[in-house]
Formats: structure tokens, C-alpha cells, sequence
């Protein structure tokens, strides 16, 4: 029968543990209906040799290990790699996130052939890689009432996406494949970090997102770029370039509009002006704004599936 998921991950300089973690959630899953991508970002050392012997000894053998000539960032090296994809829907991953426990897949396939999402996500549970693996406060969004498929609000999730900075991560998305192809090559060039903005580019065009309360991923807190403090501002950065993206392509689209005025406030105007314009675009003290700024995330998952894979990994 066609596989209909590949499970691409994205690895630049990948730390070689953590990477044997991330294909140890692999080999731990209950289906082998899938294909694998290992997609580098031209790093000295992909080892691409290790990652391919280690999944063929757990009967992975779907397997491609492509690598980037040159330094491209994430949206170039998931873009290059999702070209050569064969199946219908891709599902991303980075060394040292992980799939949540041994059912992930077989899930996820069920509910792609039951629902057949354009682009879905699932719940992950954070967790701190040191002294111990541990979970750990952390969920994205803040507001996941907007996507429940019951009572679906297109206009709540543009509006939160673009403006109220409550974003959906990549780790462990699923997306159609040619969804996410059209909307890379649409960021090339002007993105190269976050290739899940996609899912902003989704809601200006009006695209369903799906959301799946299952926990599907582990997600490192406190390394990757949305969490390291250094990485948040090269995020921050990388959200502008999208913003100006949206912009031009988008020019009539009033929450583009909101979203560009308050990003690219006229730096010409006062503190004061500047400040008034961004309050009235962005209330601070919206019902919102005062939750999001007050929220505690959960701290979801069971350790011991965590530990499970840590386990699964140190053998040989």
C-alpha cells in the first residue's frame, strides 16, 4: 500500500545524541507505514551514515539523506528536502525533539486518512534535556479555542497568529505537502529560519489548520530557536521579514495591514505617537493580552514515556 506520511527531519550541526533520540522515537513506533527524510543543512558532520544504519536495524528502510550544498537556513533545507517527498503529507521534526510515545504514527495515520487535514497539529509536552529529562512548563498556542473543529473561527486565529504573537510550532506539524512546498517557495528568500510561519501564511489564505488535542511531540525547551534568548531575537527579526512578505502580497488584507502598522511603526513619529498607534492596533489591556501576559502553561506529558526513549537510545 502507498505510505502517505514521511517524517522529515530538519537538522543543522545536529548534536549526535540528541539525533540518536529523535530516530530512537522513530524505531520505537508501533507502524512502519512511513518514509523518512534526513534533511541537513550543510553541517560538517550530518552523520548520515550512523542515522541510516540505525533506522535499517529497526526495519526503517524508507529512507533519504539529503544535504545542502551550502547554508541555506530551515526554510531552504525543508523546502529542498520536501521536493523529493513522495508522500502526501509531511510530518516535521528537528534532532532532539521527539515523537511522543510508540502510537504517534499509527495515530496520526488514522486521522489523516479519517480527516484528511491540509495542515494539523497535535499538543506537545516540553521538557528540559538536563541534569535529567524532565517535562516541563510549555504549550503553544496560548488560545487553541479558535481551532476547535466544532466552532472554527478563521477571523480569531488570523487575528492571533498575526497580531497577538500566540504561534503554533513546527515541531511535529503535519502538512500536506504540496501546501507546504507552495508556501516555502512563496518564503524563500525572505524567511530563513521559520518555516512554520507557513501557518500564518495558511490563515491570511484562508486555510483550514486542524487541531488535534493528542500529545504527538516532545519538545526541547530552553536550545531551540524559539526558546534560546539569543534565538528569540533572530526569530523576532525573521517574524518581520515574514510581516513585510505578507504585506506585499497581501496589501488588502485589513489584518496584514494591522499587523505591518504595528511592526513598522514610522520610526519619523514620537515615542508617544508611536506608542498610542501600537496600543490602539495591539490593546495591552484586552482581556487577551492580561490572560496571555498571566498564563501558566502546563506541564504536560508522563516522564516515563520520555525516559522510554532516553532508554531506547542508549542501546545498542
Amino acid at each position: 500500500m502507498e505510505k502517505l506520511l514521511t517524517v522529515l527531519v530538519a537538522q543543522y550541526r545536529p548534536d549526535p545524541d540528541a539525533l540518536r533520540r529523535t530516530l530512537a522515537s522513530l524505531a520505537m513506533q508501533t507502524t512502519r507505514d512511513f518514509a523518512v527524510v534526513l534533511a541537513d543543512d550543510s553541517s560538517p558532520q550530518p552523520f548520515f551514515e550512523e542515522s541510516r544504519s540505525y533506522l535499517a536495524a529497526h526495519g526503517i528502510t524508507d529512507v533519504q539523506a539529503l544535504r545542502m550544498q551550502e547554508n541555506g537556513g530551515t526554510v531552504m533545507n525543508i523546502l529542498s528536502a520536501a521536493l523529493r517527498v513522495e508522500t502526501r503529507w509531511v510530518l516535521t521534526l528537528s534532532p532532539g525533539d521527539y515523537l511522543y510515545d510508540a502510537e504517534t504514527l499509527a495515530w496520526w495515520l488514522e486521522r489523516l486518512q479519517a480527516d484528511a487535514p491540509r495542515v494539523a497539529f497535535g499538543k506537545q509536552a516540553y521538557y528540559t534535556p538536563k541534569p535529567e529529562p524532565t517535562p516541563a512548563p510549555g504549550e503553544t498556542p496560548f488560545d487553541r479555542t479558535p481551532y476547535d473543529p466544532a466552532h472554527y473561527d478563521a477571523v480569531a486565529i488570523k487575528r492571533n497568529l498575526l497580531l497577538y504573537d500566540d504561534g503554533i510550532s513546527g515541531c511535529g506539524m503535519v502538512y500536506e505537502r504540496d501546501l507546504l512546498l507552495d508556501a516555502l517557495h512563496t518564503m524563500a528568500g525572505h524567511v530563513r529560519l521559520a518555516e512554520d510561519f507557513s501557518v500564518r501564511l495558511f490563515a491570511v489564505r484562508g486555510i483550514r489548520i486542524q487541531r488535534y488535542d493528542r500529545l504527538t511531540t516532545w519538545y526541547e525547551y530552553g536550545e531551540g530557536v524559539s526558546t534560546n534568548e539569543n534565538a528569540r531575537r533572530r526569530m523576532a527579526a525573521e517574524w518581520r521579514a515574514m510581516v513585510e512578505l505578507l504585506h506585499r502580497e497581501y496589501p488588502k488584507d485589513r489584518t496584514v495591514k494591522l499587523a505591518y502598522a504595528y511592526f513598522f511603526n514610522d520610526q519619523h513619529k514620537s515615542r508617544l505617537v508611536r506608542g498610542v498607534i501600537g496600543r490602539l492596533i495591539v490593546p495591552q489591556n484586552a482581556p487577551f493580552k492580561k490572560a496571555q501576559r498571566s498564563w501558566q502553561p502546563p506541564t504536560n506529558g508522563d516522564a516515563a514515556k520520555l525516559r522510554a526513549i532516553y532508554e531506547t537510545a542508549a542501546q545498542p
